[in-house]
Order: structure tokens, then sequence, then C-alpha cells
């Protein structure tokens, strides 16, 4: 998981006042005698008007087109719009930490989930997506099987679709043959992800950084800086530590691109109670 950035709620309010100017002109082979033009003042609203004091409200609950709504909306600012311009920089941004880089494809990622849901009345930050998050898992819960795999099939190519802008993969290749992993061999190799994660060395190394940590007042201050420690031990001793690196081993190759397509790869597995656990 990575930190939710809180987004900014817009306090702009202004109400457009249209004026229509005519202007004569002769155009007789046409035969048109006016052509009108049309200007916009804007103005800001005055106090008194039910305008200035509105405040949003989010649905009580989703129905099916404003669930595939705000899917189709995030996907297109992640795959045409700002996000997907936001995730071409951040892959040609050089040096950067995986984790870092994680970290800020989540934030693009979020972010434009967060500026279609405000469409719509949530708030505009964590509990806002807590919130949207919790009523599309009711929703789908209820559907039928199809339309249930429809929304897993439109969040996991959104996802892989990022994933690939991103850490610059190449969509062709990631796949063998074309083919989804297995539910054997994912299963294979979530096993070997937590036999690796268990390891005394490791659990260790998380036990003394975790334990120079200052004291912080704030308890989910303290929190975040802990996750921040085991997510830095994760990715770049379990993941990609050693030689060969884990993920090497399980055949996706070196460095940050092989833990990108891992990800890429499971996701086809992300609703198994056993592989969502490790990826």
């Amino acid at each position: 998981r990575s930190c939710i950035a809180s987004a900014g709620r817009s306090t702009a309010r202004l109400a457009a006042s249209r004026q229509l100017v005519k202007k004569s002109t002769n155009v007789p082979a046409a035969g048109r005698s006016a052509v009108v033009f049309t200007e916009r003042a804007f103005s800001s609203i005055p106090s008194d008007d039910p305008q200035a004091t509105f405040v949003a409200k989010p649905p009580k609950e989703l129905t099916l087109d404003m669930a595939r709504g705000i899917q189709d909306g995030n996907k297109l600012i992640l795959r045409y719009g700002v996000g997907q311009q936001r995730l071409k920089l951040l892959a040609s941004t050089p040096n950067l930490p995986l984790v870092q880089k994680w970290q800020r494809m989540m934030e693009i990622y979020l972010g434009a989930q967060l500026h279609v849901i405000a469409g719509l009345g949530y708030e505009t930050n964590e509990q806002g997506i807590m919130m949207y998050t919790q009523q599309l898992a009711q929703f789908v819960g209820g559907c039928d099987p199809d339309t249930q795999e429809e929304f897993r099939v439109m969040g996991r190519e959104t996802w892989r679709a990022m994933l690939a802008t991103a850490f610059e993969l190449d969509v062709d290749t990631v796949l063998p043959d074309g083919e989804e992993m297995s539910i054997v061999d994912a299963r294979n190799t979530v096993h070997k992800v937590a036999s690796k994660l268990m390891e005394p060395s490791v659990l260790e190394v998380v036990a003394q950084t975790c334990g120079k940590l200052p004291h912080e007042s704030d308890p989910q201050m303290e929190m975040a800086k802990k996750h921040q420690i085991i997510q830095d031990i994760v990715v770049n001793q379990v993941y990609l530590g050693g030689s060969p690196s884990l993920v090497e081993e399980l055949g996706f190759g070196q460095g940050d691109q092989a833990y990108a397509k891992m990800q890429y790869v499971m996701a086809y597995h992300e609703n198994d109670p056993l592989c969502s656990q490790y990826t």
C-alpha cells in the first residue's frame, strides 16, 4: 500500500452570465445579414445565493452506471490524460529508488481516482477513497458472476496499463507465449515469497530497524514510519536482494522492472486469497 496524499477541496465557485453581441455584416452571396458572437462574463456568486453554500454529498450506494462510469473515468485519466503524462514523466526520471517510484505511481493512481469520485460528491481525501472502495466492494459483491468478472477485468487492465507505462514494460513479452500464469504456479510463487519473508534474518532486520525509531507522540506518524521501513526491507531485501534475487529465481528477470513484471503477472490472480497476501 502507499500513503494516500490528501487532495485539497476546490473552493472556487463561479457563475457564468451570457451576453449576446450582434454585429451586422454584409455577405450578399450567402444571403447572410448578421453573425452572432457569444461572450461569457464570469462573476462571483452572491453570498445569499444557495449555490454559495452548496455542500456536495456522496451517493449512499453505487449503481451499475455509476460504478462503470468511475472505472471508465479513472482509465481515461491514466491512459490518455494527465495521469498518463505523469506516469511517462515518472518512467523517465533516472535513479529513482524502487520504493519511492512505486509510491509516486500509487499517488498518481489515487490522484486520478480522487479526481473522478469528487464529481460524485466524495471527499477528496483518504476518507473519500475508503468510502468509495467500501461501496464498490458492496456493490460488486451483490452482482451476478458476469458483472463481477467485468469489474475485475476493468480494474486489472487499468492496473496493468499503469505498470507498463511507469516501468516501461513490453506488454507483448511480459506474459510467456501470451498465456496467463496458472493458479498452481501463482500459489507456488507466493509460497516462495512467504518463505523468504519469514526468514529469521529478514525479521531481525525489521525488528532492529523499527526499534531504532525515536518515539512519536502521534501514533499514526509512528505507524507510517514503521510501514516505510518494512516496505523498504521487503522490496530491497526480500524481492531484489541476494544473488540471485527472488524475482530472478521466479523467472521475472533482474531489477526494478522484474518486480513490476511480477506484479503485472500476479494481478491475474489478485482475488485468490493466497495470492493477494504477498503481491
